[in-house]
């Protein structure tokens, strides 16, 4: 039985955690103390901060494991890559995990590649923050190099805002500093990928839809499909394979986005990660459109079941995709309609257990304030579509605020 450590026991990291199980691995899984889902499917527990690269160390150096793996989960990728490089296991390196999880090494990383970047400055102070702000020309965006999950993440578009904005944003920074980039407007798009050996395979694409929030880039669906549909798509997954192998990455899955300017057509770059993105793409999501089982893939390579890896892709009609929904600030009163839509033939899984009447709901500011995600699978566009709207019609909650009783917000 091989052993493999997984950091992070959050809702997220509890399906490569239970993967690990069925596979017959034995687990240890690292995390802070509290009240985890995870944790209760490890074989043994390791009560450590997931960036906390020595203490980790020693902790695998301790257990002998054969792996460490995460997913969803940004922060422990550099933890990861630091020790397996320290203990010789299969790893992606500690310079390419920092390529991967701070923003301005990615952009510099990126501009060396060729592949287009928003104008963009790191600044540490507010001064510095006015200054580059006026040089781009308003509005900018102003972001952690170092942060994740959207937080911290705010456009700027009167130069007044951007004191209050700066220390909310820098706050989330763990080196004090923030990108201040050129604001692109247009669609939105997220490409799921899997690299073995150095090489890269896209997987599929999905197009984002957002919460009409000002001042706030939060996703509140996404549908995936294994085609691309027109030109510009599929520059955009040329585009993705010559990143992730420009980098360096060795092995693991992707996730990466990316933003076409209305105005010129143009493809940038909004940021990549070495791992699986969170709302069950990388568990569920791939697998329902692929067939793969991409994280099954990931534990074979990172405990040295397989050097490399490959993947066979066929296109398909079939999508699948995630629906998310924010509620407004106040109590949850009652909540209707939650079997019914687990019920529907073309939801896959309902990730709302952790609602209930009483709960209270405070200001939006970033993702992880949205409710769900519901996991939607469909033959095609149109099936998924038809699925969304009836959800919509089933699913209804109450939330007593401040300007009286209130709903969902889609």
């Amino acid at each position: 039985m091989k052993k493999v450590m997984i950091l992070g026991a959050g809702i997220n990291q509890v399906p490569i955690i239970k993967l690990a199980k069925e596979r017959g691995f034995e687990t240890v899984v690292v995390s802070i103390p509290g009240d985890y889902p995870g944790l209760k499917y490890a074989d043994k527990i390791c009560e450590i901060d997931i960036t906390d690269k020595e203490k980790v160390l020693e902790a695998a150096a301790k257990e002998q494991v054969d792996g460490i793996v995460t997913d969803q989960l940004d922060f422990p990728v550099p933890t990861i890559a630091y020790v397996t490089e320290k203990l010789s296991l299969p790893g992606i390196g500690y310079d390419c995990a920092l390529k991967f999880t701070n923003k301005y090494l990615m952009r510099n990383e990126c501009t060396k590649l060729g592949i287009k970047n928003p104008e963009y400055y790191r600044v540490s102070t507010l001064d510095e923050a006015r200054e580059k702000c006026l040089d781009i020309g308003l509005p900018v965006i102003i972001k952690p190099t170092d942060s994740a999950g959207s937080r911290g993440i705010y456009v700027i578009r009167n130069i007044n805002e951007l004191e209050d904005k700066f220390k909310h944003s820098i706050a989330f920074s763990k080196e004090d500093c923030l990108i201040v980039e050129k604001y692109i407007e247009g669609p939105e798009y997220v490409i799921a990928g899997f690299a073995s050996n150095y090489k890269h395979t896209n997987l599929m694409l999905g197009k984002r839809g957002f919460f009409d929030i000002s001042g706030l880039f939060i996703p509140n669906k996404t549908l995936f499909a294994s085609v691309a549909e027109n030109d510009t798509e599929k520059q955009m997954l040329k585009i993705n394979n010559h990143l992730i192998e420009g980098f360096g990455l060795k092995f693991g899955v992707t996730h990466c986005e990316y933003i076409v300017e209305e105005r010129t057509g143009e493809i940038y770059l909004v940021e990549c990660a070495a791992r699986g993105a969170a709302h069950a793409i990388s568990s569920d999501l791939i697998p329902l459109v692929t067939g793969i089982d991409a994280n099954s893939l990931l534990l074979d390579v990172a405990v040295g079941n397989a050097e490399e890896i490959y993947i066979q892709t066929a296109e398909s009609t079939t999508v699948a995709g995630y629906l998310m929904f924010a509620l407004p600030e106040g109590t949850i009163r009652d909540i209707r309609g939650i079997d019914d839509i687990r019920s529907l033939p073309n939801v896959h899984k309902v990730f709302l257990d952790n609602l209930h009447v009483g709960m209270e709901v405070g200001v939006m500011t970033d993702k992880g304030h949205r409710m769900g995600p519901i996991l939607i699978k469909g033959k095609n566009k149109q099936q998924y579509e038809n699925t969304i709207d009836e959800i919509k019609a089933l699913l209804d909650i109450d939330v007593k605020t401040s300007e009286g009783i209130k709903g969902i917000i889609w």
